[in-house]
């Protein structure tokens, strides 16, 4: 097999199958998961048996084997994990792909010869996000899936400054929310898509909008097939397709048409132009829309289904059923093919001697001792003096709530560089509020973000982007890690305290009282729980108008983020309704139709956290307050005190839930 050098295919392996069809197509690397610990745990995953068997497979092939262990991680799984990862590190794994800081933290520090990489659920998509993955130790980083060309450019330049190649998503299933940042699939059954169990809501259907759309919440596929030159010149090393959950024929497919186009452009220079070998499997229909900066209507499709017969009617002008029977015939000859190659290069493979090559490096590793999982102490420091913060976003709430006996937290744009010079004059004048990023800052957006820090040395800050943190370490500030950051077990608190200097961290919204019961807080540092809050389902960078209510727009300019400020709400067929929000100089978002209440928090776990939470920006949902922001505060203060019952504040506000507390993950 050829040594290809410009770029690495990297394909999906759900089950052993999958991996073979992937090799047998070409792959240069799988990515694939072992029965735990993996975002796709609904796949066939792997044992560490035949584990053992495909990487001698893989190896004899020049094709790099990477073990998924992208999920956020429960702080009882952690001896399991460990155990695990003392396993592997004495096979020929070719390194491991992750999304938890407590495991990164682990790794750095007690494997440092395992290759990591970032997965695409830690949502890079900034410079300070590549020096944030390689303090902990990072290779690779998948970037986020929604950047552009244009936007990926940058940071894999920056990236090889810093010896961190970039990868990127090239082929299948577009998330319409941010990789990391979705927490639909968990509010509504507990099924995370940070845990690899995502029910795929947003490709349910819906009642009709009234744009006469019935699935307004759900992409085409992406196929960057004729940008692979662009990918290039951008300085993209690794080229990933999605497909964990898909059949071995389909993986198999898409492998070899695009190991085909990748050789054909490094021989000659020139793409191959045919993509109808796509249309034969599994797909939505396809677009580059990200890629291309074309974010908009022509990204949708009102179908999750398979798309396959739909293109053979329009392409060949034959009715459904005969459609459907080319389709048929189609994957029948792709298996037999796919069987045929299979069964050659297994044959191959029993009649080879194991050999040891630069694609299986690892193989050369000397026997690695067990290590124990090290153990963290309690705090020594107690928990007195509770705090209450305040959430807000709207400029009018700082005076109405300025001086009162809580941290007033405000909320700061996506859209940074086009309200830079505002909001600098507004910190200026009010120094005691506390900065609170997004967890989304792209472009110039995170450069108008570190040039604000800089104006404006806040004394803390909260953030929900790892880019953030990063220049706050350097520049010394007090920085608190935000509920998107996603922190579940007491060693992610470790990493962030002893890699990163933070003095506190929000407790992700997605996991219960028995899941943070065991949690460890370090010494001397914040532990915050938000205890009143809309509950945000999904970030988007698409717009969620142009389905739903209509937009006079086909597609979004570098106006909508700053300037869109509209509010709906979809209906699916559980008579379950979600509210769209797209505020001024933010993403657009699905939020739950109710707040979230929690004030089980304070008798379940009254020795774990020194600060809580309430969200009072101006999100619309069903939920209703008798009384105004600074009378609500004042309520909360006297219930975190004792000198309020929690059934007082669930009489004042009214119409709240709090399933996800209850559930956990």
């Amino acid at each position: 097999m050829t040594n290809h050098n410009t770029f690495e295919l990297l394909a999906p392996g759900g089950d052993i199958d999958s991996i073979k069809a992937a090799i047998a197509a070409g792959a240069d690397a799988v990515y694939c998961g072992l029965d735990r610990f993996n975002a796709r745990n609904r796949a066939t995953n792997l044992s560490l048996e035949s584990l053992k068997t495909i990487l001698e497979l893989a190896h004899q092939n020049h094709c790099k084997i990477f073990i998924t262990l992208n999920i956020i991680i429960l702080e009882s799984e952690f001896p399991a994990l460990f155990r695990l990862v003392n396993q592997l590190v004495n096979t020929s794994v070719d390194g491991v792909i992750i999304q938890d800081l407590g495991l990164g933290y682990l790794l750095k520090h007690h494997f440092p010869m395992l290759e990591v990489h970032a997965s695409t659920q830690m949502n890079t998509h900034n410079e300070g996000q590549i020096l944030f993955a390689k303090k902990l130790g990072v290779h690779r980083i998948n970037l986020s899936r929604e950047l552009s060309i244009k936007e990926i450019k940058p940071l894999t330049e920056f990236g090889r400054q810093n010896d961190v190649l970039m990868e990127v998503f090239i082929h299948g299933s577009y998330c319409i929310g941010f990789s990391g940042h979705c927490y639909m699939s968990s509010a509504r059954n507990g099924a995370s898509g940070n845990r690899g169990r995502c029910s795929q809501p947003c490709r349910d259907t819906y009642q009709q909008t009234a744009v006469g759309i019935s699935h307004p919440l759900n992409l085409k596929d992406n196929c960057a097939y004729h940008e692979l030159d662009l990918l290039k010149a951008a300085g993209v090393y690794s080229l990933k397709i999605e497909g964990r959950m898909k059949k071995p024929h389909y993986v198999y497919t898409t492998v070899k048409q695009w190991r085909q186009q990748i050789d054909h452009f490094e021989t000659t220079g020139n793409l191959l132009t045919d993509i109808s070998r796509f249309y034969s499997v599994f797909n939505r229909d396809f677009s580059t829309g990200f890629l291309d900066s074309h974010v908009g209507k022509n990204m949708f499709i009102d179908n999750s289904r398979d798309h396959s017969a739909d293109y053979l009617m329009k392409q060949q002008s034959v009715d459904l059923q005969a459609a459907k029977q080319i389709v048929y015939d189609n994957r029948t000859s792709i298996i037999h093919d796919m069987d045929k190659d299979i069964k050659q290069l297994v044959n191959l493979a029993n009649e080879s001697e194991p050999q040891v090559t630069e694609a299986n490096d690892s193989g050369k590793r000397n026997k690695i001792a067990h290590q124990p999982l090290p153990q963290i102490e309690p705090p020594q420091d107690s928990v007195e003096n509770r705090h209450l913060s305040v959430l807000i976003s709207n400029p009018e709430d700082i005076s109405a709530l300025k001086g009162g006996d809580a941290d007033l937290l405000y909320e700061l744009p996506a859209s940074f560089a086009r309200q830079l010079d505002h909001l600098v004059s507004l910190f200026c004048e009010n120094r005691s509020l506390v900065p609170w990023f997004p967890s989304i800052l792209i472009g110039e957006n995170y450069a108008a973000a570190a040039q604000f820090l800089h104006e404006i040395p806040p004394r803390t800050i909260v953030t929900n982007n790892s880019g953030i943190a990063i220049l706050a370490e350097k520049m010394g500030f007090h920085w608190i890690a935000g509920p998107e950051m996603n922190i579940t077990n007491s060693y992610a608190l470790l990493c962030l305290n002893k890699e990163f200097g933070a003095k506190g961290a929000f407790i992700s919204n997605e996991i219960n009282a028995l899941q943070m019961r065991k949690i460890k807080r370090p010494d001397n540092f914040r532990l915050y729980h938000s205890i009143f809050h809309p509950i945000t389902l999904m970030t988007s960078r698409q717009c969620l108008f142009q389905q739903t209510t209509g937009c006079r727009k086909s597609r979004m300019n570098k106006g909508c983020l700053p300037n869109c400020d509209k509010h709906t709400s979809i209906l699916n067929l559980k008579n379950d309704s979600f509210v769209i929000h797209k505020q001024k100089g933010h993403f657009n978002c699905v939020y739950g139709n109710k707040h979230f209440l929690n004030t089980d928090i304070s008798t379940d776990l009254p020795d774990l956290f020194t600060d809580y939470l309430i969200d009072l920006r101006d999100v619309k949902t069903d939920t209703k307050s008798v009384l105004n922001k600074r009378e609500l505060v004042a309520k909360f203060k006297k219930w975190m005190n004792g000198d309020e019952k929690s059934e007082v504040i669930h009489q004042v506000i009214q119409n709240t839930v709090n399933n996800q507390y209850l559930k956990g993950l």
